[in-house]
């Protein structure tokens, strides 16, 4: 075994899929691990069809997202088609011993009342095609996590439809959102769930601590792994010394190399964030003010815009507190300036959201003026804006609250028009209005869908 404390994992995992694949009579393998271990089972995916992998299965991978249960057959067999094209016809790597896969996809082999069938069907008869050994298997790994309920309601169909012993569909679970878990109680002689538990906090604090030990980014990034996984556990103390461990290394090396103020920073906003969740607004505060403090003290080590930009985000967190505590004035006192690091740095979105803040703050303390001028100047900023990057901003916020001012002293109404036509086109007003809404998003998947079908006619 390896010393990689990911390859370990990996290879963990391959060890459960050998040992549980062939259970009983299951057809539908499930992986079910905690949300943090997701990636890891993608990174298993991708291990199962490496050349120099203890895995013998033939696994095909479906990156395909879920459309619809009458066209999700068909279009899982363009991809499976596309693929075994690419391996017919590609120049292969020596190491790998090249057999011709004489497989076609046949349309016809679907039933009225399964949409699944289509599917299952070819793929039941690519597993004869390849004959593959007793207990080495054709896989399916249907990557898909968009309409869970729908594809649920396939993987159903595809249950009935008679998945051959010769064939697993691979799919994966978590443990806190468990979406097959009815799929599971219902099938429990055709699925069977593979209990994943990889301890990734652990993992990343034994990689953590790889490296030079007189190296002190060594003990620094050891130190701050196991900070963040106290956080995650909820471990307030633990977070908070390993925190002042950071710190202290960082302080020690600070001389040497000033790229260490940013880590002090990071770890002060870092406490003060777990503060949060543990409603201790005076820490948080005082967390927060010493991240403020290092990134101004750290201005002097520098000779480029790092230390600057070092204190807008520190600025702006201090003021996120201010603002939450209804500390209004305080909070103004810290996003105006943000603001206008933001702008002068050309990081067009932070100055967006200073600003916006910055106005809010204002209207609250009744020091409106200010608001508007703030506001004005940040509107000033939409001609250095695309159309996307606006929809990604929010921008339409900051127009939101300058209109219902009066604000043509600092920028005239032609100006804010025409910038707002040029970004959201003519019916602007109503984007500006509904800015805060979400999109409705089912609305526009079966719009892509009955677009993606029109296209196949």
């Amino acid at each position: 075994m390896t010393s990689n404390p990911i390859q370990q994992r990996i290879e963990l995992l391959g060890d459960q899929w050998d040992t549980w694949k062939s259970k009983g009579k299951n057809t539908i393998v499930r992986m079910q691990c905690n949300t943090g271990e997701v990636e890891m089972i993608d990174t298993f995916y991708s291990w199962m069809i490496a050349v120099d992998t203890p895995v013998e299965d033939i696994a095909f991978h479906f990156d395909m997202p879920f459309t619809t249960i009458e066209h999700f057959s068909a279009e899982l067999i363009d991809e499976l088609n596309e693929t075994i094209e690419i391996w017919n016809n590609s120049v292969k790597d020596e190491r790998i011993d090249f057999v011709q896969v004489d497989w076609k996809p046949d349309f016809t082999l679907y039933e009225k009342k399964n949409p699944a069938a289509l599917f299952v069907n070819n793929f039941n008869r690519l597993a004869q095609v390849l004959n593959l050994p007793v207990n080495i298997y054709t896989v399916a790994i249907i990557k898909t996590r968009l309409q869970i309920k729908y594809f649920t309601k396939w993987l159903e169909y595809a249950v009935e439809a008679g998945i051959s012993p010769k064939v697993k569909f691979l799919v994966d679970d978590t443990y806190t959102n468990p979406v097959f878990e009815i799929l599971a109680k219902n099938n429990t002689i055709s699925l069977i769930t593979i209990p994943v538990n990889l301890d990734m906090p652990k993992a990343l604090e034994q990689i953590a601590a790889m490296g030079d030990p007189d190296d002190p980014a060594t003990a620094y990034r050891s130190s701050f792994m196991k900070m963040m996984n106290a956080m995650e556990a909820g471990k307030e103390t633990e977070a908070e010394k390993c925190g002042k461990i950071c710190i202290k290394i960082a302080e020690e090396h600070l001389a040497k190399d000033p790229y260490w103020v940013m880590q002090i920073v990071v770890i002060f906003i870092a406490l003060g964030n777990d503060k949060m969740r543990y409603k201790k607004k005076d820490e948080q505060l005082g967390y927060a003010t010493k991240a403020v403090e290092t990134a101004r003290a750290g201005m002097q080590y520098f000779s480029n815009d790092v230390a600057i930009v070092l204190v807008a985000q520190a600025l702006m967190f201090r003021a996120t507190i201010y603002f939450t505590t209804k500390q209004y004035q305080q909070a103004f006192n810290d996003y105006e300036p943000a603001f206008n690091i933001y702008a002068k740095q050309g990081n067009i979105q932070l100055a967006i959201e200073a600003a916006r803040m910055a106005a809010k703050s204002a209207d609250k303390c009744s020091n409106n003026n200010n608001g508007v001028i703030i506001l004005a100047e940040a509107a000033k900023l939409g001609k250095y804006l695309d159309p996307d990057t606006a929809r990604a901003s929010t921008f339409a916020g900051i127009i939101e609250l300058l209109v219902q001012t009066k604000f043509e002293k600092y920028i005239s109404a032609d100006e804010v028009k025409q910038t707002c036509i040029s970004l959201y086109g003519k019916n602007w007003i109503d984007v500006v209005r509904n800015w805060k809404k979400a999109p409705d998003t089912e609305a526009i998947r079966l719009k892509e869908t009955e677009l993606i079908h029109q296209d196949k006619l």
